[in-house]
C-alpha cells in the first residue's frame, strides 16, 4: 500500500467521495508513490495519459503553451479522465518544488472497478455533477 497519507487524502477526492473505507483502502493499495524534483515534468502534453495523480506533498504547475493554467498543492489531483479514456494529456504538469505524488494507472483502476463496482458509480456521479456545472456556466 502507498501509505495511510494517500488513503486519508483519497477520501477527500470528489470522485471517490462517499465510498466506504474498504473501497478507499482498495484504491490506495493499487497506487504507488512517486517523487519529483523541482523542474521535473510529471506528465507531458500530448503524451498518452495512463493514470491519475494525487499530490501528497509539494507543488506543481499545469502548463499549456508555456502559460501556467493552475498551481496544484497537497491534496489536489489531476489525470482523472485518463483513468477512463487514456487519451493524450491536455497539458504539461511540472513540479515546481520537491513533490511527492500517489499515482494510479488506468489498468489498475479497471481491475478495481471490476472488483468494486461502487467505485464506478461514485465516479459517474462526480462526472455528471461536473457536466451539469459546465452546462450551466456562461460561455465566452
Amino acid at each position: 500500500m502507498a501509505g495511510s497519507d494517500a488513503t486519508s487524502m483519497l477520501g477527500s477526492v470528489p470522485m471517490f467521495g462517499g465510498l466506504s473505507d474498504k473501497s478507499v483502502k482498495a484504491i490506495a493499495s493499487q497506487g504507488k508513490e512517486l517523487t519529483y524534483n523541482a523542474g521535473d515534468t510529471i506528465v507531458n502534453e500530448g503524451s498518452i495519459g495512463v493514470g491519475f495523480y494525487l499530490l501528497l506533498d509539494g507543488k506543481a504547475e499545469v502548463r499549456k503553451g508555456g502559460r501556467v493554467l493552475a498551481t496544484l498543492g497537497r491534496g489536489q489531483f489531476f489525470g482523472e479522465m485518463s483513468l477512463i479514456d487514456e487519451l493524450p494529456r491536455s497539458a504539461d504538469v511540472v513540479a515546481v518544488a520537491p513533490t511527492k505524488c500517489w499515482a494510479l494507472t488506468s489498468w489498475a483502476f479497471s481491475g478495481l472497478v471490476n472488483a468494486h463496482p461502487e467505485i464506478s458509480l461514485a465516479m459517474l456521479k462526480e462526472l455528471v455533477k461536473r457536466l451539469r456545472a459546465a452546462q450551466s456556466s456562461p460561455t465566452s
